[in-house]
């Protein structure tokens, strides 16, 4: 794992499979209680290590927390998509 904000990192990982869902590559793995989960892809490659650092001012573009708000929105709204609702934006 050379993702190093998830809490598998620098572990050797067993793959037992990979797989394909809405467009991304991921890896199912076995956990050491034996459970099974999955991961991006890109999290075990090298360039997911990369130069990531931590910053004492850290800053957010106004277009991206809007693109996270509308993510927000359509992930938690309980109207099924293609229904038109009242409100529904």
């Amino acid at each position: 794992m050379q993702y190093p904000w998830h809490a598998l990192h620098g572990q050797t990982l067993d793959v037992e499979r990979a797989l394909t869902a809405e467009g991304e590559r991921l890896f199912v793995i076995t956990l050491a209680d034996g459970s099974l989960t999955h991961l991006p892809v890109w999290m075990t490659e090298d360039a997911a290590a990369g130069p990531a650092t931590l910053s004492a001012s850290p800053h957010v573009s106004v277009a991206g927390l809007e693109a996270l708000r509308r993510l927000m929105d359509a992930v938690l709204d309980p109207t099924p998509v293609g229904v038109d609702a009242p409100g529904r934006r």
